[in-house]
């Protein structure tokens, strides 16, 4: 639904932007969100309280030795630093280039439309594509076919990570009995997510010469640096396919041990 969402509402806040100017509409837009989200509560039921509440132990944090922990986290930090920075960015290159500023809008759309076709369908090794696409579309578009091109095919690979990390922590722990540890893997992952998200405007914002002038080379020469850094960010992520190598039960300091079983894998996110 947030794919979705994500295709219809660019379009709208245009118009309103252009009708009602910025004031009018962030004030409008906060108070509907409000509304919406505050009606929403009252068709919530409240949590069920556990008879016996699981007590820590130390146990549960030994995935911190497990490599498939760190390797699938590093994965999920790098991706992060990058998967929204077309989507912010390319309304104002779409503008540089001549496009107008509808078309920048269509292409947010356009990528936040295939995201929620390809969610379904792609995996870990999305990154890679998207990385690629990133470098070898993006930075050679000027016009508004290719760029939609480009939206189209990023939103669609990109968009597929955002979904794994369920996935990842169920790999980490090796079954899916211990709810209460892929839990805490899957909060972490999530958390370190966010954390590379928030941090990536400001990264990507010392990349972004906005005095530099727009021409007609590999980015439009203003571009050149945000459009290498997303490329290079997503293409970083997608090592973390080598978990696919990795077996759950290896731990660091720990021999491995011998289950018996031929070609046992970690099962992540090879889909």
């Amino acid at each position: 639904m947030g794919g979705l969402s994500g295709a219809i509402l660019p379009p709208i806040y245009e118009a309103c932007l252009n009708r009602y100017g910025h004031k009018a509409t962030l004030i409008g837009w906060a108070i509907a969100v409000f509304i919406l989200t505050a009606s929403g509560l009252f068709f919530v039921t409240s949590r069920v309280p556990a008879d016996h509440p699981p007590k820590p132990r130390w146990s549960d944090f030994d995935f911190l030795r497990k490599p498939l922990f760190w390797v699938l986290l590093t994965a999920t930090t790098f991706q992060g630093l990058a998967h929204y920075m077309p989507s912010l960015y390319l309304p104002s290159y779409a503008i540089d280039i001549g496009l107008s500023s509808a078309q920048g809008s269509l292409l947010v759309s356009l990528i936040n439309l295939s995201q929620a076709i390809g969610q379904p369908l792609q995996g870990l090794l999305a990154t890679f594509g998207s990385g690629l696409e990133t470098l070898l579309i993006w930075g050679f578009s000027h016009k508004l076919w290719s760029l939609a091109i480009y939206s189209f095919l990023y939103g669609g690979t990109a968009g597929g990570f955002a979904v794994l990390r369920p996935r990842f922590a169920t790999g980490i722990v090796g079954n899916d009995k211990n709810k209460e540890q892929s839990l805490l893997i899957f909060g972490i992952l999530t958390a370190m997510r966010g954390s590379a998200i928030f941090a990536s405007g400001f990264i990507v914002a010392t990349q972004l010469d906005e005095s530099a002038k727009v021409g007609s080379g590999y980015g439009a020469h203003k571009w050149l640096r945000v459009i290498i850094y997303v490329g290079a960010m997503m293409i970083v992520a997608a090592l973390g396919a080598l978990g696919f190598f990795i077996r759950p039960t290896w731990i660091l300091g720990r021999k491995p041990k011998e289950t018996g079983l031929v070609g046992e894998t970690s099962e992540v996110g090879m889909r």
